[in-house]
């Protein structure tokens, strides 16, 4: 690999450093979606699963969200995509059809009153929705 090739993963390497900082010591969270709508998205306890497994909790990280371990796989796919120029559509596909379909489930199965996927009122449409 070359210096060229690894300077253009830098990037993308330190943003999610960054982002993943942000979201375990923030206590209001990063989804912008849950924040809006107060629903969950479909990548909705991801951060709680990794402090879980941080934790040494595996069966914990599971509950928070069962697709966590497919973040370094998608990972891995764009820094080889940079790093090749290969593209990988066809596998972003199939993971996006993977998580659309757990969401659907966890949806049926957990909403709106099995944490992380209850209902947050103090979202901008739960207050203008439900004001106290």
């Amino acid at each position: 690999m070359g210096v060229r090739r690894i300077k253009s993963i830098i990037p993308i390497v330190i943003s999610i450093a960054l982002l993943i900082l942000i979201a375990v010591f923030s206590d209001t969270g990063l989804c912008v979606f849950r924040r809006i709508t107060g629903l969950p998205c479909p990548s909705c306890g991801m951060t709680r699963a990794y402090v879980e497994l941080l934790s040494g909790n595996v069966a914990g990280a599971f509950l928070m969200h069962p697709l966590f371990w497919f973040i370094p796989i998608i990972i891995g796919l764009m820094i080889h995509t940079q790093a090749t120029g290969k593209s990988h559509t066809k596998a972003y596909v199939v993971i996006g059809v993977i998580f659309l379909v757990v969401y659907i489930i966890r949806m049926i199965l957990l909403f709106p009153h099995t944490y992380p996927f209850d209902y947050e009122h103090s979202s901008i449409l739960g207050r203008l929705l439900f004001p106290k």
